[in-house]
């Protein structure tokens, strides 16, 4: 009985014809009866002309045969010959020869009204399930012969592997598209005693598989079986392409996606050892169909729906260029319309539980989730788009979506859905479109779009999104593909930060936002490459996710800081939770006012219940305040001189606040001294109040009392006491705790250095530096500041410094000292990179050396005894000491900004790779610099005017 076929809009058919015209007369005459339809389809279709060539004689004896018929006898031969080849040569001729004469006969049968779509797609994944069984039924009896195999040769089939392939997507559904890629997966049972060494499991499928899908894919002589994509299982990137069923089982539990989910749904065991699929399947049952309503999961799947960018008319749509597909109105839409109310229902009714679309919107009807009047529209739309998308692949065996670019080509699509007036194929084509648009937009309407307002941000499944690849481009990234990647492996929960379903959540929710920031950042791509690194360090994404969701500001802050910042990012992988601090009214007030820090530190540390906690939480605040401060000189709401000064303010108020503590401690278990009192003398930065984020602490104790014991259990004679004390204070501010390390401490500035003793008594303080002290000891002496006394002891101890400074020296031989001290320090400590500007030659040591020396021997002319640098420096000028004054304060100013940044932005600052374009443009802008090579140019003349500057001071100094 032959195929009967329904005639296509007649065209001229050259090429049809001259084919005719070869062949023998018994066969053209049975093609020529047969010319109304497969005349026009192979004259549209140069793939299926060529089919047709190759397979004339095979095609003559099918237009005498019913369609089924031609079809059973295909499927078979690729049986017959996967029980019995000798070789992947042999079989894989055969296999390719099948998947060719199916593809004619689907593409005839269904162009001819024999079959409908749905018969023709499910043909296709028949071919499919008989092609990968043949492969594997082979690939089995071969491993026996290698002796992998426990089971005896006999049984060593498919059907007996221990190896379970699923079909997903449309071949689990039996849906197949003419040219359509399958979606498999491949999990293994190693219970099934199928192997003779079961520790090589995972090698010996894995190996299995590699091959099965070289027999479906590789091109030879009769061109391809099936594209075969292996990534729809757990977490491709970093999992085998075999895995077992367990593995699989705690992936889906744990770290499983609802888009995952949505997968599972048509899954189907399609080939090898089916009754292990099958009890895979069931115990996956739970994970894809969820018992109770899961209002978390409803979201996730609203999410899902709203990363599309949905348009609700689409009459005015052009049709050339349309995605039939994945477009405004296309397939993918009434399969997520379909499949997300299965997921959300399919636990408590498992009538919903069916694989193939048209047969779940029917059930969907059943159970009154939708209207039978939308279960009949959307079916006859979604086989209608079906049909289209098949006529689209079959021309020339393209994985394409999309419709021609012109309308004389769009007119063949038309011809072949059997219209032969291009204008009302296109009514028909739009008419669909709006049904769906109908239907999809009215799911889940609640909700602001996930989709940007260029278009869409879908990254769930594998093939990448055209629409998302076309606005990210739109958004500045010049690798969209590699970006869609990112994002996927972010989903996946492949770091610690997403492995948790609400991190993943808020994820979802956060992308469009981000991706716009990153967009934003200059080089989109290289900010994404910066936030992935940083995703993968950080431990645990919910609260920072939830708090970018909800503060733009912080956002964009942290995108720059990754870009320009990379210390201040570090500092949020180690520790989240200061970002908090950012989006605090009081921020601004905080970072630029010395008594509200204060105020914040001390009713933190007030909280704390025991000496422990206020170390631990000293540690806590230190690192949060830091980091504000720092974020504040970055973004320009602090100066650098402001940010020295808080930064000081800072590390004051927690040494004296922790110096209570470890007193309070120490008394607890030593007494007191009676009559005893303490100072702790600041010395450097931290004196001068100029600290960055990264300064040390140089401080020395010094104290004044009588020689006796403690008075507590275990006493201590005086200069044990307060060597103990300081002991105490040091580890409280340097031992590293579960919270890091507050602050590194330098003692080396008390008397006689690392040879004195740690604690100086007053007295002895006194003498040394009248007797004993070295000309740079009174240098640094010339900006030391008491930060902690006991009552009057403070000032006693000013009046020591004054002591010192006031005292008459030898000018001559004290400059000499300086300039031999500089050289000395030029030669054994110089600069590390050309930004070094502390120690480079001019640099901001020679301003410090022109102030420090010019309070040794002009001190009572400059009238600011323990001034910082740069007021000394102006007074200089006042006073007509150093004409350039002004200008040096200008210039180390300009200094104290550039270290300032270089210390909060890098962690390796004299490495020239953390000098990035951001980072530079960076400093350029917080400098009020145009740009980076001009500061570059003025630092240079800068230095030299210093030198020039330090050289005439040290001349005319000589002379006072």
């Amino acid at each position: 009985m032959a195929i009967k076929l329904s005639a296509l809009p007649p065209i001229s058919t050259p090429f049809f014809d001259a084919w005719l015209a070869e062949l023998p007369s018994d066969q053209r005459a049975a093609l020529s009866a047969a010319r109304p339809t497969v005349g026009s389809l192979l004259e549209s279709a140069p793939y299926l002309l060529a089919l047709a060539q190759e397979n004339a004689e095979w095609l003559v004896a099918t237009l005498a045969d019913t369609a089924d018929g031609a079809f059973a006898d295909i499927i078979d031969i690729v049986e017959t010959l996967g029980g019995t080849a000798s070789s992947e040569e042999a079989l894989a001729p055969v296999l390719r020869i099948a998947k060719g004469r199916t593809a004619l006969l689907a593409a005839i049968a269904e162009t001819g009204g024999a079959w409908t779509t749905a018969q023709s797609t499910a043909a296709l994944s028949d071919l499919a399930d008989a092609a990968l069984d043949a492969a594997l039924n082979l690939l089995m009896r071969q491993a026996a012969e290698k002796g992998l195999l426990a089971i005896p040769a006999a049984e060593a089939t498919a059907a007996r592997s221990g190896l379970a392939i699923f079909a997903l997507g449309k071949h689990g559904g039996q849906e197949l598209n003419y040219s359509s890629d399958i979606d498999i997966v491949a999990f293994y049972d190693p219970d099934r005693g199928v192997l003779a060494d079961p520790s090589e499991a995972t090698k010996v499928y894995s190996r299995m598989v590699q091959r099965l899908v070289a027999l479906m894919e590789d091109r030879q002589a009769h061109g391809y079986v099936f594209r075969t994509d292996l990534r729809l299982r757990p977490d491709p990137g970093s999992t085998p392409v075999a895995i077992s069923f367990d593995a699989a089982l705690a992936y889906y539990e744990s770290r499983g996606q609802n888009w995952e989910r949505a997968a599972w749904i048509k899954a189907r065991a399609c080939a090898g050892d089916l009754q292990v699929g099958e009890a895979f399947l069931r115990e996956m049952a739970p994970y894809v169909w969820r018992k109770h309503l899961d209002f978390a999961t409803i979201a996730d799947i609203q999410a899902m729906k709203r990363q599309i960018n949905i348009a609700k008319n689409v009459g005015d749509i052009r049709v050339e260029g349309h995605n039939v597909k994945l477009g405004r109105g296309g397939i993918r839409e009434i399969e997520f319309f379909t499949q997300t109310q299965q997921l959300i229902a399919g636990g408590r009714d498992k009538t919903l539980r069916v694989k193939p679309t048209a047969h779940a919107l029917a059930a969907l009807a059943d159970a009154n989730w939708i209207t039978p009047k939308a279960a009949t529209e959307l079916t006859q739309t979604y086989w209608y788009l079906r049909g289209v998308e098949n006529r689209l692949q079959m021309l020339r065996d393209e994985q394409t979506h999309i419709m021609p670019a012109s309308a004389e080509e769009v007119a063949i699509i038309g011809r072949l859905m059997g219209e032969p007036d291009l204008r009302a194929f296109e009514t028909s084509y739009r008419a669909a479109l709006e049904r769906v648009v109908g239907y999809y937009s009215e799911l889940f309407t609640e909700g602001e779009t996930l989709g940007s307002g260029e278009g869409n941000l879908v990254f769930t499944g594998n093939d990448d999104d055209p629409g998302t690849v076309e606005t990210l481009s739109a958004m500045g990234f010049a690798d969209p593909s590699k970006a869609i990647e990112m994002v996927r492996k972010w989903h996946y929960g492949s770091y610690a930060a997403t492995r948790a379903a609400a991190a993943r959540a808020h994820l979802t929710e956060l992308l469009p936002a981000l991706l716009n920031t990153l967009g934003g950042a200059g080089n989109a791509d290289e900010a994404l490459a910066k936030f992935d690194d940083f995703l993968s360090r950080l431990p645990s994404g919910v609260q920072l996710f939830a708090l970018l969701r909800t503060h733009p500001d912080l956002r964009t802050l942290l995108v720059q800081l990754m870009a320009s910042a990379p210390r201040m990012s570090e500092a949020v992988i180690h520790r989240a939770h200061v970002m908090d601090g950012l989006i605090d009214p009081a921020f601004a007030n905080e970072i630029t006012h010395r008594d509200v820090l204060v105020a914040k530190v001390d009713a933190f540390l007030a909280e704390s219940r025991s000496y422990e906690e206020v170390i631990d939480r000293a540690r806590i605040i230190g690192q949060e305040q830091k980091f504000l401060i720092a974020a504040g000189l970055l973004s320009g709401t602090v100066s650098a001189a402001g940010a020295g000064e808080q930064f000081a303010a800072l590390a004051e108020t927690l040494v004296n606040r922790l110096f209570g503590s470890v007193r309070t401690e120490f008394e607890r278990r030593h007494g007191q001294l009676a009559g005893g009192r303490v100072a702790l003398l600041a010395f450097g930065k931290m004196a001068s109040r100029e600290m960055t984020v990264t300064s040390d602490l140089d401080f020395i104790l010094l104290y004044d009392a009588p020689d006796a014991e403690s008075d507590g259990d275990k006493p201590l004679t005086t200069n044990h006491y307060y060597t103990r004390l300081t002991q105490r204070l040091v580890a409280a501010v340097t031992s590293p705790t579960a919270e890091g390390v507050l602050y590194e401490a330098d003692m080396r500035l008390r008397p006689s250095g690392n040879a004195g003793p740690l604690a100086t008594s007053l007295s002895g303080f006194r003498a040394y530096h009248r007797d004993n002290a070295w000309t740079w000891e009174h240098l640094a002496l010339s900006r030391a500041r008491v930060i902690a006394a006991d009552n009057a002891f403070g000032a006693e101890v000013d009046a020591a410094i004054a002591q010192v400074m006031e005292r008459a020296r030898d000018v001559p031989k004290t400059i000499d000292d300086v300039v031999s001290m500089r050289a000395l320090m030029a030669r054994e400590r110089p600069a590390r990179h050309p930004f070094d500007l502390k120690l480079a030659e001019g640099g901001l040591v020679d301003l410090e050396f022109i102030a420090q020396s010019a309070q040794l021997v002009a001190g009572a002319t400059i009238g600011l005894p323990q001034a910082p640098t740069v007021r000394v420096l102006a007074r200089l000028a006042e006073a007509g000491l150093v004409p350039e004054g002004a200008r040096l304060a200008e210039i180390h100013a300009i200094y104290a900004t550039v270290l300032q940044v270089m210390s909060s932005a890098l962690i390796s600052p004299f490495k020239d790779e953390a000098w990035t374009g951001a980072f530079k443009e960076l400093l350029a802008s917080l400098t009020h610099y145009p740009d980076f090579v001009r500061l570059e140019l003025d630092l240079v003349q800068m230095r030299g005017e210093v030198s020039a500057a330090a050289a005439k001071w040290y001349e005319k100094a000589r002379r006072l």
